[in-house]
């Protein structure tokens, strides 16, 4: 009778954890989309979306070189994520006038990701050591694809309008599926970060020398990666605590 109790138990953790995978898809890290109503006052158009990504992961693709048209096979790191844009909630005053003032826009809001890779040895410090920006790596998209079994784009393809809000309780949950891709990381790579940009439009005014610089809001997200050059593989990755919003200079 124990050992028949102990079974069910196990086969329920079992279940449960297979129901929650396949609600998530494996997106198993990310931030909501979470304001102050300091950033809400200071800014009437403010929108945020509601961001969350899977483990980083490596992925060896045959890169054609565009001078030899020469097949070689290369060694890819990605961040498969996902994306959707959540209501802001209203101004507490709406006759309150915004902190923040800019010219209005030329036409109509888009959408385009920015994902930077930064590595660094001492995770007390975090001295970079590279920065490196998200590559379009279009042969990479094909195994991609195959592999998070979802039609992912990388940062061009998802340059789009701003997508309309969706209530996080609403029936139908359009999520858009991403990914950012880089090439060349050195292999001996242990601690590394990745910022998000382009994910929300909040911004704040700091005093500068000469005059205010703008910081907007970003994603931030810390990895760790135990493993070695010469074996490498996507099970080495883990996240090093959890994804946060943060704000970042302008151009950064």
């Amino acid at each position: 009778m124990i050992h028949r109790l102990y079974a069910i138990v196990i086969l329920s953790h079992l279940l449960c954890g297979a129901l929650q995978a396949q609600g998530t898809r494996g997106f198993e890290n990310g931030v909501k989309a979470q304001s102050t109503i300091e950033e809400i006052v200071r800014q009437p158009d403010l929108w945020m979306m509601e961001v969350q990504f899977k483990q980083m992961r490596m992925v060896y693709v045959p890169v054609v070189d565009p001078q030899t048209g020469k097949a070689t096979e290369e060694h890819v790191w990605y961040l498969a994520y996902r994306f959707i844009n959540r209501p802001v909630a209203s101004r507490p005053n709406e006759d309150s006038e915004p902190i923040n003032q800019l010219d209005p826009l030329p036409g109509p809001r888009m959408f385009q990701p920015k994902f930077t890779l930064i590595t660094y040895d001492n995770p007390e410090t975090e001295i970079p050591i590279e920065i490196l920006q998200d590559d379009i790596v279009p042969d990479a998209l094909p195994r991609i694809r195959e592999i998070e079994r979802v039609a992912v784009e990388n940062s061009v393809g998802l340059y789009r309008e701003l997508p309309e809000t969706v209530a996080e309780d609403a029936e139908e949950q359009p999520w858009v599926y991403g990914v950012a891709t880089w090439r060349n990381v050195d292999p001996h790579t242990d601690f590394f970060k990745v910022i998000m940009t382009g994910f929300s439009n909040g911004y704040e005014l700091r005093p500068g020398d000469d005059q205010a610089t703008t910081w907007r809001r970003a994603i931030v997200q810390k990895f760790r990666r135990p493993g070695d050059e010469f074996d490498p593989n996507r099970k080495e990755f883990s996240f090093d605590g959890t994804a946060s919003w943060i704000f970042v200079p302008d151009g950064k």
